[in-house]
């Protein structure tokens, strides 16, 4: 009664030499992608040259048996939820009326980075290789979406595509800590620059989305803050 629905009672964490044996291939493609061409064509030096900086962190991480791309979640029932925890892809929020009542235009961008869509490919084929296992195979696991006939990885792609949501409930990085010259919004302190006594406490402060569950790490960055000092 208390397991919350597709939240999970089994989750793992895994990085992607664990999701596939073509980790460094998919990482030299993303080496090749000229990824600033993704972001909106006026968007600001600023912003990215702070994608730039993040991209290569991201990368160096993508490389690691200890640092997570992939979220596996299972409640015993009848979906398993993969969630993608670094993606390359960026959005964006934007103002496009004058009325304070209206919401902003939102854009996730998701899969706008091409790499993206491969490490989502490889996470899926990577669960069906544990659903078709023989303890899995013992409780009846069988795949309904995409479905077994679904078996190339450009089908696999646009299956993914098809039925993807752009947010596991987990949306971060609206209002980045950084330095102002790589487009950050707030210091180390959370102040907001260029604004007097205002911070920002939340998920929107991550440079990049955390490797797990966001709340714990909003709570503890709400204790640092507390306690912070102008």
């Amino acid at each position: 009664m208390t397991i919350p629905y597709f939240g999970g009672s089994s989750v793992a964490f895994l990085a992607l030499p664990n999701v596939t044996s073509e980790y460094q291939n998919i990482i030299a493609s993303a080496s090749g992608v000229n990824a600033t061409s993704l972001l909106r064509s006026n968007v600001e030096r600023t912003v990215v040259a702070g994608y730039e900086a993040q991209l290569n962190i991201l990368l160096d991480l993508y490389k690691s048996p200890h640092a997570a791309v992939e979220e596996v979640a299972w409640e015993g029932g009848n979906t398993v939820c993969v969630a993608m925890i670094r993606p390359l892809s960026r959005g964006s929020i934007l103002i496009n009326t004058t009325d304070p009542i209206k919401p902003p235009v939102f854009d996730f961008g998701t899969f706008s980075h091409p790499t993206d869509l491969q490490v989502a490919t490889e996470a899926l084929k990577k669960v069906r290789d544990w659903t078709t296992s023989a303890p899995m195979q013992e409780i009846g696991a069988s795949e309904t979406y995409p479905g077994r006939n679904i078996s190339s990885d450009d089908d696999i792609a646009e299956a993914i595509r098809q039925g993807a949501v752009s947010s596991w409930q987990h949306p971060t990085s609206t209002c980045s800590m950084l330095k102002r010259e790589l487009g950050g919004v707030v210091d180390s302190k959370l102040r907001v620059y260029g604004v007097k006594g205002l911070r920002v406490v939340d998920a929107s402060i991550f440079p990049m989305a955390v490797a797990g569950h966001t709340s714990s790490t909003v709570y503890a960055v709400a204790e640092k803050v507390s306690v912070a000092q102008d």
